[in-house]
């Protein structure tokens, strides 16, 4: 019997070991979070649980509804509730309001949470968050390669009930499909399918359609000289801007007010990083510098990106790497469900590279997001007032401001690596050229 439990033993400590396979990083950091949480739920008890989500769960799915009471009014979708979603994005849920109420979609803002008063949007929420789950768990079990059966499944698993995907479908965000589509994206596109490929670009382009900055990374297709699928995937792009326009008063009028909204909604109270700046009394001049240093950076990281896939053409992952944090830098942008983007380089590192000291840092500052961490437990507001009682502190949870501080460590390191992997290029070049002569 102790032969037999030793056996086992060394057989599950090898099947989970991360120098085996970097994915059995992700799953221990993940599981052991997930559990330790979970624990911690149970002591505490009051719905702590719910602290990973917006609110505490509070506003529950209204990235969805609301956008069904909007879109059902068709062009009014722009001009009366002025939305900033993009007519493919209005679309989706233009047709998702059909499998809702009339009375529930004719509801004023103020009215946005009796949803839960109609059985059709009670449905309707079941449907889609089955059809989500069944959907990501899918793609991301399909991309991964390395290791077994099992370990695949529960990496699946693990990552499709991530925080950030967690998260995404509570909001009831449209995200989710852009993700699941750079997904379908980023593992078709050296696929010896010529179909493959297409539905990748394809994949390409209605990303792009629900969210405009996921175009970035149609910059690998020009980096390998693949013109005329770019120009395909561009005349993709367009036609899924300008054919839903037709539903909310054709492609002028949506531009028009399009412009308008999203004019009026920069002007507008800020991200939560403006917000905590405000209550920590920085004056117009300190706010506007930080925002300089910010998109400063942001530019930074948009040059590493760009000449990432020249340098490093063999390790794509740390261009989708580059690319993904510097829209993750962007202030608006910056979300721990935005840090989903992160799966489609952790999928590719964790199959292709071996652990070595530098890949499993990359292992490591991708996953933490995805960790069950009780930041939400404490506000940052209440933490201040115990530290600074004279600041009048925003009311912002820790979950908010980690998001800040690790995609700002993750990005400096990646710029850093970036620059070091240039410094090789230059020199391999240089090297080979005094060979040559």
């Amino acid at each position: 019997m102790t032969n037999k439990f030793k056996t086992a033993k060394d057989g599950f400590v090898n099947a989970i070991n991360p120098k085996k396979d970097l994915k059995n990083l992700y799953i221990l950091l993940v599981g052991i979070s997930a559990a330790v949480f979970f624990v911690l739920c149970m002591i505490f008890g009051n719905a702590q649980n719910t602290s990973l989500f917006f609110s505490h769960g509070a506003d529950f799915f209204m990235d969805c509804f609301n956008q069904i009471r909007d879109c059902a009014q068709g062009k009014e979708v722009y001009s009366e509730r002025h939305v900033i979603y993009p007519p493919m994005a209005n679309l989706i849920f233009l047709i998702l309001s059909r499998f809702t109420s009339d009375t529930y979609n004719d509801t004023d803002f103020g009215m946005r949470y009796s949803w839960k008063m109609y059985g059709s949007s009670m449905i309707l929420l079941m449907l889609l968050l089955a059809v989500c789950v069944v959907l990501m768990f899918a793609l991301i079990f399909k991309a991964t390669k390395r290791g077994s059966e099992n370990s695949r499944l529960v990496f699946a698993a693990m990552a499709t009930l991530s925080v950030p995907l967690l998260y995404m479908m509570e909001r009831g965000n449209m995200l989710i499909l852009c993700v699941m589509s750079l997904l379908v994206y980023a593992f078709s596109y050296n696929s010896e399918s010529k179909f493959a490929r297409e539905i990748g670009l394809i994949a390409l382009a209605f990303a792009f359609s629900l969210k405009l900055y996921p175009a970035v990374f149609g910059w690998f297709l020009i980096a390998d000289k693949r013109y005329k699928e770019a120009i395909r995937c561009v005349l993709y792009g367009i036609a899924m801007l300008i054919l839903p326009s037709f539903f909310f008063g054709g492609p002028i009028f949506v531009v028009q007010t399009l412009y308008e909204n999203i004019t009026r909604w920069s002007s507008g109270s800020g991200n939560d990083l403006v917000l905590a700046m405000r209550a920590l009394h920085f004056s117009d001049l300190q706010q506007s510098l930080v925002n300089l240093l910010i998109y400063a950076w942001i530019l930074i990281g948009g040059a590493c990106f760009a000449i990432s896939p020249f340098i490093r053409p063999d390790r794509p992952w740390k261009t989708w790497t580059v690319g993904a944090l510097t829209i993750l830098c962007v202030p608006s942008l910056t979300g721990v469900y935005t840090w989903a983007f992160l799966l489609i380089p952790l999928i590719m590192i964790a199959d292709r590279e071996s652990a070595t000291k530098k890949n499993v840092t990359y292992v490591t500052l991708m996953t933490i997001p995805f960790m069950f961490l009780p930041l939400g437990w404490v506000s940052l507001e209440s933490l201040i007032e115990r530290i600074f009682p004279f600041l009048d502190a925003p009311n912002i949870s820790l979950a908010k401001i980690w998001i800040y501080v690790i995609t700002a460590a993750f990005s400096i390191f990646v710029v850093i690596d970036t620059l070091i992997d240039l410094k090789k290029f230059f020199a391999d070049r240089k090297a080979k050229k005094e060979v040559i002569e």
